[in-house]
């Protein structure tokens, strides 16, 4: 049944129908490519040209404006308590700013009808052009307000500004100052607007003011710029509607663009917009759509030319395929199906093959297997990658001698197996026989390292379907198995849904969580038995959410560990601490040493020592009022750089404690070449010591190992008066533990045995 399955025989002329298929296919995009793209290029040019021309005309403005502040500037000078309106003065002011580049002309125009320009003064009867003309259009502003407007001398175009000076609130006249606009628009701002077309600046009746040095769409003897288009257009009415948009544009004051067709067929795109600094004016800019032709032409060229290159390739491999058509279809179906390592079947294979076996055998209950070899890496690494391929290989040849042909298994990549079975009360019997036929292949390899699987199992119910999600589920249960081998097998259930859910609200929640100040404080008294009091405290967090309820840190440490969110979180604490503690002697509190835990993840990052010195002196801290509590475990990877790093903390004024001796990895070594001021006695370890005499004994010497070097003992979990007294009857003096005291909140701890105003 196996071997028949999936071996799917393609007939030529069904290969041969789909390839013509496809090959009309890329015909009929070649067409639309070629039909849409000069459109679609047209409308980007045109939006482009736009937004050009819409940024040309602010600057047109800008550059204005700038003449416009540059005169205001001068008259507020000239109409100062300093100037008093002497000639000589005048003069001055006149000198300081006609230098500016945009102004043609700067001239003071007196009450009294006095025009002072290049150190000398004009009577009204003697004014000549354009100074007469700056006085008529200060009449019409009757001196009470800056005045933009456009004039025109001899045919060349010009800008009039004139600006009213006051003195002591009284008017003495006006500064008028000139721009010429000739030669405007041969500026690199209108570079883009004269490569694509030309630009134009006209009045609100449409009459052209200044163009483009190499303008041809209005002729040199025209003046009437909607005049002119009207007669460069078709005379056909949708031309006629477009050239009244612009002429009611100019009354309007509206800023958009119009297309104009002309004789030739050919579209006239215009943008107008009106000047903001002079009301009067409008910057108009235009170009001819031939020119999108022009650009458009060697794209198109290079898109039909691609699409022929398809083309032609298409017709190439049908004709290949037509022509190895036999020899493709067994290659095709080993690349298809097969493993390469294994040479069984691969996931491709296996999701077909479930989906028919599920249809076929509707009543026969099936479950999905995701299961890996444990530590196949030192496999690998021990004996060689040939003979780990070889133990791959076993598991699929074994699992076909031992299962139905109902039942299949596949490797899908690295030691990573999948296989789907039939729930019946002898699968645990054939799952033994395959573990015991794969150590027996093993062991014939000279591989004496056991082979255990790790396995994720999904039971497939009647209403399933989706091959994908049943695997994905099976994997997911074999992800929540731990590195230990007390668990070698996981069931997807309801249950491990919702701890992923939880995980994700963690991790979703976490970063909000530290912002708001959720991460809070509690203290854990540390004991001193034998003067029966309080020593100092531990510093353990608690996640203290908005709707009251508390998560404890076994519930998100691991997660964090994970992310690397930990070290965010563990510098939160000592930062929080530090300051607890600085506001505690500020105000006269009694202030005990408070140990802080220290994540094995933030040894590891390079700024780590930076950042703990830095937060102890930011907080002024007594020396050794921090106590840094750090797993063994972390000496396994860096031994050497470790040590250094406890060495560089010691010389920050912080004590330093050894976490969860006693947890599985204690050396004497540890003891010898790390300076830690206390050893604390993991609740485990010594909750197994004080139960036999051996035990206590082992306890004892430690206690007395370390108080020979120096070194603190502390001993954690302690919960009965028992224990307390075993405690002290071994020499050891600090405690730490539920019969004392529970963590506490900070501001309970606080009121509890930081009331006095003394410190220790």
């Amino acid at each position: 049944m196996k071997e028949g399955f999936g071996e799917k025989k393609q007939p030529i002329m069904k290969m041969l129908v789909i390839g013509m298929v496809i090959l009309i296919i890329c015909l009929a995009v070649c067409v639309v490519l070629v039909s849409t793209l000069r459109s679609t290029y047209s409308d980007e040019i045109s939006a482009d040209f736009q937004a050009h021309h819409i940024s040309s005309g602010e600057k047109l403005d800008a550059t204005i404006r700038s003449g416009v502040e540059v005169v205001e500037s001068a008259a507020g000078v000239m109409g100062s308590a300093a100037a008093s309106y002497v000639n000589t003065q005048i003069y001055g002011v006149l000198n300081d700013y006609e230098h500016f580049s945009m102004l043609e002309t700067l001239a003071f125009v007196g009450n009294d009808g006095n025009v002072y320009h290049h150190y000398r003064k004009y009577s009204a009867s003697s004014l000549g052009e354009p100074l007469k003309e700056l006085q008529d259009h200060m009449k019409t502003v009757n001196g009470t307000y800056t005045g933009v407007v456009m004039l025109s001398e001899d045919g060349m175009p010009y800008i009039l500004i004139a600006v009213p000076v006051y003195y002591r609130d009284k008017s003495y006249g006006f500064l008028t100052a000139t721009m010429k606009m000739e030669d405007i628009f041969e500026g690199g701002e209108f570079n883009y607007q004269n490569e694509m077309g030309e630009c134009y600046l006209t009045d609100r009746n449409g009459i052209i003011m200044s163009r483009s040095s190499d303008a041809i769409f209005v002729s040199e003897s025209s003046e009437d710029f909607c005049l002119s288009m009207l007669e460069y257009s078709d005379g056909k009415e949708e031309s006629k509607r477009a050239v009244q948009a612009l002429t009611n544009a100019y009354k309007e004051n509206d800023t958009g663009f119009v297309s104009i067709k002309t004789r030739r067929a050919e579209s006239l795109q215009i943008s107008y917009y009106p000047l903001k600094s002079v009301p009067s004016l409008f910057f108009i800019s235009c170009y001819n759509d031939n020119l999108v032709d022009d650009k458009v032409q060697p794209l198109l060229f290079r898109s039909v030319l691609s699409c022929i290159i398809i083309v032609v390739l298409m017709i190439a491999i049908i004709v290949y395929v037509w022509a190895t058509s036999k020899r493709a279809n067994i290659t095709i179906e080993k690349l298809a199906y097969e493993d390469p390592v294994t040479k069984g079947k691969n996931i491709n294979y296996f999701k077909e093959f479930a989906s028919h076996i599920m249809a076929v055998f509707k009543e026969t209950p099936f479950v999905i297997y995701r299961f890996d070899i444990v530590n196949f890496r030192y496999i690998n690494e021990a004996y060689g990658h040939i003979r780990a391929d070889e133990i791959l290989t076993s598991c699929i040849t074994n699992f076909a001698s031992v299962f139905s042909e109902k039942e299949l298994c596949i490797r899908m990549d690295s030691d990573q197996f999948l296989a789907i079975l039939a729930n019946d009360k002898e699968i645990g019997q054939r799952l033994e026989r395959l573990a015991k036929n794969v150590n027996e292949d093993a062991r014939g390899r000279g591989i004496k390292y056991p082979i255990r699987f790790k396995t994720g199992v999904y039971q497939i119910r009647k209403h399933d379907h989706d091959i994908d999600e049943m695997i994905d589920r099976a994997n997911v249960a074999r992800k929540t198995l731990k590195g230990d081998d007390s668990e070698m097998t996981a069931y997807y259930s309801e249950k491990i849904v919702q701890n992923m859910r939880k995980l994700d609200r963690i991790e979703s929640d976490m970063q909000k969580a530290l912002a708001n100040g959720e991460f809070k404080v509690y203290m854990q008294p540390k004991w001193d038995i034998y003067l029966n009091r309080i020593a100092g405290a531990e510093a353990l967090v608690r996640w203290v959410r908005d709707d009251g309820s508390i998560s404890y840190p076994d519930e998100f440490v691991p997660i964090f560990e994970n992310n690397g969110f930990i070290e965010k979180l563990d510098f939160y604490m000592l930062e929080m601490v530090c300051q607890k503690m600085h506001d505690m002697i500020e105000a006269g509190n009694t202030v005990y040493p408070v140990s802080v835990n220290q994540s094995r993840m933030l040894l590891h990052s390079a700024d780590y020592v930076t950042n703990v010195k830095r937060i102890i002196e930011k907080y002024k801290l007594p020396e050794n009022a921090i106590e840094l509590e750090i797993t063994e475990s972390v000496f396994l990877d860096d031994r050497s750089n470790m040590i250094q790093i406890i060495n560089q903390l010691k010389q920050c004024g912080v004590r330093l404690a050894m976490d969860d001796f006693g947890s599985g990895y204690s050396s004497l070594n540890m003891l010898k070449d790390v300076s830690f001021d206390t050893v604390k006695i993991d609740r485990e370890f010594f909750a197994e010591s004080v139960s036999t005499e051996r035990s206590r004994w082992i306890l004892q010497k430690i206690v007395e190992l370390s108080s020979g070097i120096g070194m603190e003992v502390l001993c954690e979990g302690v919960e009965t008066e028992e224990q307390v007294s075993i405690l002290k009857a071994l020499g050891c003096r600090m405690v730490q533990g539920f019969y004392f005291s529970k963590p506490l909140p900070e501001e309970e701890y606080i009121a509890l045995y930081c009331g006095s105003n003394t410190m220790i």
